[in-house]
């Protein structure tokens, strides 16, 4: 069995010990895992043999990656493992200074697939039937046409921050309001026109948004391994109870053409190792891609339960080694269901 020290960053999320359990236990690989989060109770220190505290990735690229490169070398690390959108991107932009193997793609390349208009864009071009209805605005008048372009009041519209990551600002515009599901549902981000535009309307410009169509069920969270653009595969899971972050009960399956779309973003923004795109429906009944995130997905560990296992599949990747699957084991559809547990600390 071969030795093998990884360090994998933002151990923190609801879903990361998915990924971590998905490295331990393995039969080629004996793999000691050191963590970093920024946040001292971070539930994946549980999940992990070492647990250190570093700097927010987001506030300090490079005392972040002068972190990591401390730990590869106190550790002995063969291969950084970055989990959260600005790791990621600290990492490919300062990876010179790196003595290990980064699982993480060119800096550029992230940049670009991290700009939601850049995404949208692209689609418009080379996959016009998964593009969704948007407009980019950043002054009050340009937003207001925006949104009665896409039929407000008679439609629901999304507005969110062009280079928004992890559900950040997004906000439905809506005048569906009553009673009950003001007082007897759960808060959502779901508010009157008059909630933005009040906060709008005093700004003569303001950072990039995009108005978008609004989306309904059923919602699309698919993964997939890759290698310099080529798309190696892609697994589907569609959310049957959950929420904009988490699936909470879900099936997985393998789709053709779910992957066809898959391979063509790779190829466009030069993706590599593994990466999630999230769809959903439009209006007028097309599947339509609203995000995509060029890093490993944490969610995307338990698929080790039913044949694939991406964070293993991933590290072969970043050391070298080849990747293959028989997809015909995935066409039939599983159900998982996801709870709650909890660690003593």
């Amino acid at each position: 069995m071969k030795k093998i020290n990884i360090l994998v960053t933002t151990v923190g999320g609801l879903t990361s010990p998915d990924i971590l359990k998905a490295y331990k236990d393995l039969d080629e690989y004996d793999v000691t895992i050191v963590g970093t989060d920024a946040f001292e109770f971070a539930v994946g220190k549980k999940f992990v043999d070492v647990f250190r505290i570093l700097p927010y990735s987001g506030a300090d690229e490079l005392g972040f990656a002068q972190g990591i490169e401390d730990l590869i070398q106190e550790h002995d690390i063969d291969i950084v493992i970055p989990c959260g959108n600005e790791d990621n991107l600290a990492l490919a932009k300062y990876k010179n200074l790196l003595s290990s193997r980064v699982m993480v793609g060119e800096y550029d390349s992230l940049i670009e697939a991290y700009d939601k208009g850049k995404v949208y864009d692209e689609l418009k071009k080379s996959a016009p039937e998964y593009a969704p209805k948007y407009h980019i605005v950043n002054d009050y008048q340009n937003f207001l046409k925006a949104v009665e372009n896409l039929g407000y009041p008679d439609k629901r519209v999304v507005v969110k921050p062009r280079f928004g990551r992890g559900g950040r600002g997004v906000y439905v515009l809506s005048n569906q309001f009553n009673f009950e599901n003001i007082f007897k549902s759960k808060p959502i981000n779901e508010y009157p026109f008059e909630f933005l535009d009040s906060i709008l309307k005093d700004q003569n410009k303001f950072n990039d948004l995009i108005v978008m169509e609004d989306l309904s069920d059923p919602y699309h969270s698919i993964y997939s391994i890759c290698k310099d653009g080529e798309n190696i595969f892609t697994l589907n899971h569609i959310r049957e109870w959950g929420d904009a972050s988490q699936t909470f009960r879900g099936k997985v399956f393998y789709d053709e053409e779910i992957e066809k779309l898959a391979s063509k973003i790779i190829k466009t923004f030069n993706l590599s190792y593994t990466n999630n795109m999230e769809l959903a429906m439009s209006e007028d009944g097309r599947m339509v891609l609203f995000d995509l995130n060029p890093r490993i997905g944490a969610s995307s560990g338990i698929d080790k339960d039913i044949g694939f296992n991406f964070p293993l599949e991933s590290l072969r990747l970043t050391l070298g080694e080849s990747v293959s699957v028989d997809k015909s084991k995935f066409v039939e559809p599983r159900i998982f269901l996801r709870y709650f547990d909890h660690v003593w600390i």
